[in-house]
């Protein structure tokens, strides 16, 4: 059974229209998907809001099918805010679909104290693994490299641009250089741990053409 999602220009688009045109994207069984979102874009939603982004969740998992594997950012810039990253606590900047999917069952997320990621799936472990700098070796970004993942940029074409930092640290561009961050990380079972990584900041001296 269809399910409305969203009224846009008078227009009312089902579930089974965003499939579609995930499909029509290339996304199929077995993917690992990056998916960063911007809602309010998009139209009024026909649902209340948690069934709505349920449902859109929903519909990307459909999609991998069991798989596949489910990544959204849950960006929190702690430690650049001279912040605590709580695993369980900091909230997602990244937007609503990324808040709610990282609070879901199942769900893990990173422990990079800056940019985190929300994820499930088969290949979840793999994207766990620590990493000394944001966008360095074992990153997930890295990963997904690795493994042909796929990026999303779902209702946005910007917030997804991140990826090019990663891109930057592994040319080492000169306009960009290494800073180190400190903090404090508060795991799931309540453990802490002082910790450091290092984020390849911008220069803001130099120009770039990536501006």
């Amino acid at each position: 059974m269809k399910k409305a999602l969203i009224l846009a220009n008078k227009t009312i688009f089902y579930d089974k229209d965003l499939k579609r045109t995930f499909k029509n994207l290339g996304v199929k069984n077995g993917d690992i998907l990056c998916v960063h979102s911007e809602l309010f874009g998009f139209g009024m939603p026909m649902l209340e809001r948690k069934e709505f982004l349920q449902s859109l969740t929903e519909c990307f998992f459909e999609l991998i099918g069991e798989e596949g594997t489910l990544i959204m950012p849950t960006f929190t810039y702690s430690f650049c805010k001279n912040e605590s990253y709580d695993k369980i606590n900091s909230r997602s900047k990244m937007g609503v679909l990324s808040e709610f999917f990282r609070k879901q069952t199942g769900v893990k997320r990173t422990n990079d104290p800056i940019f985190s990621f929300a994820l499930k799936g088969k290949k979840e472990q793999l994207f766990l693994k620590q990493s000394k700098s944001c966008f360095g070796k074992n990153c997930v970004y890295d990963t997904l490299a690795n493994n042909n993942g796929k990026i999303i940029l779902f209702g946005t074409q910007v917030a997804g641009y991140t990826f090019t930092h990663f891109i930057e640290e592994k040319a080492r561009v000169p306009y960009r250089y290494f800073k180190e961050f400190k903090g404090k990380i508060l795991f799931e079972d309540a453990k802490e741990e002082n910790t450091t990584i290092k984020y390849y900041v911008r220069n803001l001296e130099k120009n770039s053409d990536f501006d």
